[in-house]
């Protein structure tokens, strides 16, 4: 995944652009399977109500940058409420809920698609931030790949001179 790097020049941004979407698209649904197995194994640990359509749900929603997690939470903290489970199981789903953030965020997210896509953390913020500003709710989703687009076409134009 890592040949975005190696790779300097760009001879043809749009069949580089398919190969980025594709990296994202890719690394997004393993990022998913991942977090959703991590949530099952914690949530069914809980003993908590239909663990396994929270989990589903809460992995899911982790396409969504910033807020999804935090969807997840709520739902696992509602169902968990009205499913009276004891403080130990409540407190063994927010600690499934902090681990699970904890690999998405320090080791999933970086390696499938920070480094493959040469993104930086700063820009991949301020795209968040640009998009959501603009574009509201689409924005916000779009704003990852639209950046890896956009890098694309910037080694496309700058190299282009040489």
């Amino acid at each position: 995944m890592n040949e975005l790097r190696r790779r300097g020049r760009v001879d043809n941004p749009f069949l580089e652009s398919a190969h980025v979407l594709g990296i994202y698209v890719k690394a997004q649904v393993i990022i998913v399977c991942v977090v959703t197995v991590l949530y099952a194994i914690g949530f069914a640990i809980a003993h908590m109500p239909l663990w396994y359509v929270i989990a589903i749900v809460a992995g899911s929603c982790t396409v969504i940058p910033r807020i999804g997690s935090l969807i997840g939470l709520a739902l696992a903290a509602i169902v968990s409420y009205f499913g009276d489970l004891s403080l130990t199981n409540c407190l063994i789903v927010f600690a499934t809920w902090v681990v699970v953030q904890g690999v998405e965020g320090f080791y999933l997210t970086p390696t499938l698609l920070g480094r493959p896509l040469g993104l930086r953390p700063l820009l991949v913020f301020f795209a968040l931030i640009l998009g959501s500003f603009f574009f509201g709710p689409i924005g916000f989703l779009l704003a990852v790949p639209v950046l890896a687009v956009a890098g694309v076409f910037w080694r496309y134009f700058r190299d282009r001179d040489e």
